[in-house]
């Protein structure tokens, strides 16, 4: 759980693979940590090739 006595440090947050460092704001008081360490990365979609098929 993020205090108040947190705010203004950077701390490290482990996401499962490695530690992410979190800047703590005030809007983050009363949030777990855990919460701002993103556990998974976006890629992008799939392209779709079959809109280049068409006849």
């Amino acid at each position: 759980m993020i205090i108040p006595d947190f705010l203004g440090h950077t701390i490290a947050v482990h996401d499962g693979r490695k530690h992410v460092p979190v800047f703590i704001t005030e809007a983050m008081v009363g949030h777990k940590l855990g919460e701002f360490a993103q556990t998974r990365t976006f890629r992008g979609h799939e392209k779709d090739d079959r809109k280049g098929r068409r006849r």
